[in-house]
């Protein structure tokens, strides 16, 4: 028995899909931003609650009604308003609060230039590190600086030791503080 032949591609009746979907996956960058957006708003939230519950509560009293003033006898809103007044007049006589760092006084005698780095043209500049008391004095001295010569080190300490500051003022008062002094030696 012979079978015809047919060339022509035939197709069953009955197809099945055999197709898979692929299991799709979130990206990590999507999840990296979802997180980041997530925690900015818990920032956002926490910073504007956080503030919420510092704010001073403003009181709501009822504006003091203008009877009162008719029954207050004049010589009493006078006098109250001459206390007024008086604060007013205080107040701004009153010094403001004054703050400034230490600095030497001008009467400071000039360190002794070293006779031999005179002789010999050398100059440079220490700066010097102060503490200073309220007072004034000098309690502790040492370079910060150097010059390059431990003669001109030496002859600069030694100076700013035996001089006299203008104290330091925080509020008005005199407090203890450091100061940086530089002493120029320059031959002539």
């Amino acid at each position: 028995m012979s079978m015809p032949t047919n060339n022509e591609y035939r197709t069953p009746d009955t197809v099945e899909d055999t197709t898979v979907e692929p299991h799709r996956t979130t990206s990590p960058v999507l999840l990296m931003l979802l997180a980041f957006a997530v925690t900015a708003a818990g920032l956002v939230w926490w910073t504007q609650a956080r503030h919420a519950g510092t704010e001073t509560p403003v009181a709501a009293l009822p504006a003091p009604v203008a009877d009162d003033a008719a029954n207050t006898p004049a010589n009493e809103r006078a006098a109250a308003t001459a206390d007024r007044k008086r604060a007013e007049r205080t107040a701004a006589t009153r010094p403001a609060s004054v703050s400034r760092d230490a600095r030497p006084l001008a009467g400071n005698t000039e360190p002794k230039y070293p006779a031999s780095m005179l002789r010999a043209g050398v100059g440079g500049t220490v700066v010097v590190l102060a503490d200073v008391d309220a007072q004034g004095n000098p309690i502790d001295v040492r370079v910060v600086e150097r010059s390059g010569e431990r003669d001109l080190d030496r002859a600069a300490v030694s100076a700013v030791r035996q001089w006299r500051f203008e104290p330091a003022m925080r509020n008005g008062k005199a407090i203890a503080t450091s100061v940086k002094v530089p002493v120029d030696f320059k031959p002539i």
